[in-house]
């Protein structure tokens, strides 16, 4: 722990979770109203019970329903339990430890102003049973203010099925907002509705042993998605509910539309195919849009920009209506629009036949504080960001001979090639002028070509059925923030740098980039 140290997936559809209240009778205790979803296994009622009465999971022995104690196996309404039932819990708590010498001031006992000072690191999500993927997910999440401003304003027709994963998602980031690092977050009601939504991260370990670990990537791509289908970005006090499964299309584009995911995600493409078996079938273009991009590791792969470019350059194999059969052709891409975050993905998981289990691939790959991809967008695009960056070069030079210097830092930037100056707007241009030549979808948009690194999901382990991830967002320029489940630890910006991979440390998975407003790094 470090305290020591696409296809878009289908959504499920769910029931309404049967949600009752029941008495926990435990010596000379009694529990009243206690929460119990009747659709979730024991285990989780169990995991409950230990955080009101420290008793273990193991130890613990629930009488009061037909056929005796409940086993772990036990369906709830099987055994019909009914609201307000009083069930008898058997076991023996941990021992407390003994007291300090010096007395413990809790936080819950400080004056907020105190609290403040004595916690300035927000809080941490509890581990439920191998969910860092899923903490760590939603810790970098929560990083996106829009994402949290669009959960605040959905209404939503009903508790029920993906929109009950919205709003206890919408719960859990405010309840997040509130904490601090001297208390924790148990997201047990988030937990237990994602699970029942998606059942494919909801899988147990032969035996019923206890959850299995899973893809913080796929869990990323699952939450965007369902984002997607529910979410945009609202407009002053509207509600950002999609009024139509199928939103229009943005601005300009052919491939994005107007929700929330695609708006803030969403990079559409201009791809040229050519059929390198044939050259009886013309080449062909077509316009593709991804929310992530999702780069495979090659013995080439050593920096971020290689690896965002080869994943725009490849070569796939597709039907062929001349050949009438699968063949191999070339994928060539641009991006003709940015949107205000970047998200890339390292392909570190790769399949292997002779032991039939995801292997990871350990290669090292640089990438940097600024990530310039000018270079990889269409000579269009590249136009307008072009026009743009000099209409705030002239702002700044303007800046300069009125006595005021804007204060610069020096920046790790991409060390790519500098994109080609396309037909750049002179300086003698006025300011409207210099907007007419500019295209963007939306007032959002990447505008400056430049993107900031501010979050980071990294794996440590092996394979992809087992290890770790861990959250890691910027705070300032100095520091940053490592979510590592419920321990939260500011370190320095330049242990980023830990994380490019090459052991058995923990590697960078996905990466987080926002939109740069300015050429540099203020």
């Amino acid at each position: 722990r470090f305290s020591e140290s696409f296809e878009t997936l289908p959504v499920a559809l769910c029931d309404p979770m049967p949600e009752i209240t029941v008495n926990i009778k435990w010596g000379k205790q009694k529990l009243e109203g206690v929460q119990l979803d009747t659709s979730a296994p024991v285990e989780l009622f169990k995991a409950q019970l230990y955080t009101l009465t420290q008793v273990p999971p193991e130890r613990q022995k629930i009488m009061g329903v037909k056929g005796g104690a409940v086993k772990d196996d036990a369906n709830w309404e099987t055994l019909g339990v009914k609201q307000g039932q009083v069930l008898m819990l058997m076991g023996t708590a941990d021992k407390l430890a003994d007291p300090p010498p010096v007395a413990t001031v809790f936080a819950e006992d400080l004056p907020a102003s105190e609290l403040v000072t004595k916690s300035s690191n927000p809080g941490g999500l509890s581990n439920l049973g191998n969910t860092c993927y899923l903490n760590s997910t939603l810790q970098c999440l929560r990083m996106v203010p829009e994402v949290s401003t669009s959960l605040g304003k959905f209404l939503g027709t009903s508790n029920e099925g993906n929109n009950a994963v919205l709003t206890s998602m919408r719960d859990l980031m405010n309840e997040l907002d509130r904490s601090n690092s001297a208390q924790e977050v148990r997201p047990f009601k988030f937990v237990g509705i994602f699970r029942q939504a998606f059942p494919m991260f909801a899988q147990q370990a032969e035996g019923g042993r206890g959850f299995l670990q899973q893809d913080a990537e796929e869990c990323w791509s699952t939450l965007v998605s369902l984002l997607a289908q529910k979410l945009k970005l609202p407009d002053g006090a509207e509600p950002s509910d999609l009024s139509s499964t199928q939103p229009p299309l943005l601005p300009g584009m052919t491939a994005l539309r107007g929700n929330i995911a695609d708006q803030l995600f969403g990079l559409e493409l201009h791809c040229s195919y050519r059929c390198l078996e044939s050259d009886a079938e013309p080449p062909y273009t077509a316009r593709e849009s991804v929310r992530k991009m999702s780069c495979h590791i090659s013995d080439k792969t050593a920096h971020l920009y290689n690896a965002v470019e080869g994943s725009l350059m490849e070569t796939i194999e597709k039907n062929s209506e001349v050949l009438g059969r699968e063949a191999q052709y070339s994928k060539q891409c641009k991006i003709s629009r940015l949107p205000p975050y970047l998200a890339v993905q390292f392909v570190r998981f790769a399949w292997r036949k002779d032991t039939s289990k995801r292997a990871k691939i350990l290669r090292p790959i640089s990438f940097p504080d600024v990530f310039d991809i000018r270079n990889l967008c269409s000579p269009e695009l590249q136009a307008s960001i072009a026009s743009h960056n000099t209409k705030l070069e002239t702002i700044a030079e303007a800046e300069v001979q009125a006595g005021k210097p804007p204060a610069q830092e020096p920046m790790e930037v991409d060390e790519a090639p500098a994109a080609a100056a396309p037909a750049a707007a002179s300086s003698s241009e006025t300011p409207a002028e210099m907007e007419t030549s500019e295209c963007f979808s939306l007032s959002c948009d990447c505008k400056t070509g430049r993107y900031e690194l501010f979050g980071i999901i990294t794996h440590q382990g092996r394979t992809a059925e087992g290890g770790h991830y861990v959250a890691w967002v910027k705070r300032d320029k100095k520091k940053w923030l490592v979510f590592d489940d419920e321990t939260v630890a500011e370190i320095d910006a330049e242990r980023v740098k830990e994380l490019y991979g090459g052991g058995d440390w923990h590697m960078a998975y996905l990466c987080l980039y926002r939109k740069m407003e300015k050429l540099t790094l203020d």
